[in-house]
């Protein structure tokens, strides 16, 4: 029987012979992708919003929906959006639909009380229901992606891409970011608007900064550990070597500490446009030339984290735009100027806007710089890679829209309940993605997921949207709230 020496490496058993590790097909299954359209990424996740308002159609008229009902509306739905549905998610949106519509002009309009916490005009910064669940059922989708993109059920164009286009996961992790930017805008909020509020030391606020941003950090460094001892798959341009999502979301407060000063002068949201323009300047003028190159990998300790490090002032940008969203989403009543800030005083000027007048602002403008990113020979395509002012405009010009459409739902049934699911994934948001980082890694560990058929795959998926969720409303019936 022929043996090979031992003095081959591995590589070549794997290529000489065609015999290929899991890890490297795993690897190849996510590598060289182009996307979708950005008509049918809208499409696909706007399921979620018919999940949302098939809730409140329902709760209209009923006292107490059953969690199997709440949870089919709120995580099986979009996970056969982006599954067994995904060619026919018109048909999906009206299985969603048509029964909510006809529970709802079947039974009595349930009696409510309005709630003082949703609708009272005198609290700063209420619980609304549509934040909650614009928030939440963006993490749904995103932990059901992460897992459902190592399945074949899952669609290739719905996976990242490698460089050039848009796909439904490059929107979910800029959508991550500027759903935490928003949620941020509110200790701004009460900082800026109490009367007696006295700003620390810039040295002190980079510091503090810098401790809030450890643990984050901290996950970032165990994920690398476990993924190079573990030898799970990685995909090497997504990031870089040592770079990943989590060590992003760890720099966004630090970066943001260490412009305070400027800050402080310049409204955020034309700081966001000026480090996104200059990013994208940087890029035309050799930088993306240098992160694109495949021969300088392992030339230093950037160059193998090139896609992290350049993605940031990216990040960064869209970090601010959700900033400056809570300016004019969160407050329960008008503040001064809130169309570009928050500042103190009753008096309201022609900046000062309610948040249905703010998001068609913020939405028709957003859109206008997206369709002029898309058609302008001035600027690149879309990337991700490389987070450039196409993908930022296109992350702020759909979250926009997003919200807009759940703001709307809210008014028409303004005195509707919140689905007890998604106020738990709300409540936990990091720590449920966290603990779904960790599920998938488990998963794919255990199981060869490029080996299982459509029905198994969505089945193996269910369980794992299950476990999350169960875990979200025991941590919210304890009243435990995990903040990283």
């Amino acid at each position: 029987m022929f043996r090979l020496p031992k003095r081959y490496p591995r590589f070549f058993l794997q290529y000489r012979f065609g015999v290929m590790s899991l890890k490297q097909q795993k690897e190849n299954f996510v590598t060289g992708l182009t996307g979708g359209s950005v008509p049918e990424i809208y499409w696909v996740t706007s399921v979620a919003l018919s999940g949302y308002l098939a809730y409140n159609m329902i709760r209209s008229t009923s006292r107490n929906i059953p969690f199997v009902v709440d949870f089919s509306l709120q995580v099986v739905a979009i996970l056969l959006a982006v599954t067994l549905y995904c060619n026919i998610i018109g048909t999906l949106h009206g299985l969603v639909l048509g029964p909510a519509v006809l529970v709802m002009f079947s039974g009595a309009p349930k009696k409510t009380q309005k709630s003082k916490s949703v609708n009272s005009s005198n609290e700063l910064l209420p619980q609304k229901p549509f934040l909650t669940a614009y928030r939440a059922q963006m993490l749904i989708l995103t932990n059901i992606a992460i897992l459902a993109v190592d399945f074949k059920v899952f669609p290739r164009r719905f996976a990242k891409v490698e460089t050039w286009g848009t796909s439904m996961m490059d929107i979910g992790v800029g959508s991550f970011v500027f759903s935490m930017g928003l949620a941020s805008s509110r200790l701004l909020i009460k900082q800026i608007l109490q009367q007696n509020y006295k700003r620390g030391s810039y040295v002190g606020l980079v510091f503090r900064s810098s401790v809030k941003a450890m643990p984050v950090l901290g996950l970032g460094l165990v994920r690398l550990i476990s993924v190079k001892s573990l030898e799970y798959q990685e995909h090497v341009t997504e990031y870089g070597i040592h770079w990943n999502f989590f060590i992003t979301l760890g720099f966004l407060p630090i970066c943001l500490a260490f412009l305070n000063p400027v800050i402080e002068i310049i409204p955020r949201v034309f700081l966001a446009f000026f480090v996104t323009i200059c990013h994208e300047v940087a890029l035309q003028k050799g930088l993306q030339q240098f992160v694109l190159r495949s021969d300088n990998r392992m030339d230093n300790l950037v160059t193998m984290n090139k896609e992290g490090i350049c993605s940031l002032p990216g990040y960064f940008s869209i970090f601010l735009f959700g900033q400056c969203f809570g300016y004019f989403v969160l407050p329960g009543r008008k503040t001064r100027n809130n169309l570009f800030g928050a500042s103190q005083g009753s008096t309201q000027t022609k900046w000062t806007v309610t948040t249905n007048q703010g998001l068609i602002i913020a939405t028709l403008v957003s859109h206008g710089c997206f369709w002029y990113c898309q058609n302008s020979f001035l600027v690149s395509q879309v990337s991700r890679r490389l987070g450039n002012i196409s993908y930022v405009m296109w992350v702020v010009s759909y979250n926009s829209s997003m919200l807009l459409a759940y703001h709307w739902i809210n008014q028409a049934f303004p005195n509707a309940s919140m689905s007890p699911i998604l106020q738990a994934i709300n409540k936990n948001g990091l720590a449920i993605f966290l603990l779904a980082n960790v599920t998938t890694g488990v998963v794919n560990m255990t199981i060869n997921t490029l080996e299982c058929g459509s029905i198994c795959a969505v089945a193996i998926l269910a369980v794992y949207g299950l476990s999350w969720v169960v875990v979200a409303i025991i941590l919210e019936r304890r009243k435990i709230y995990i903040k990283l």
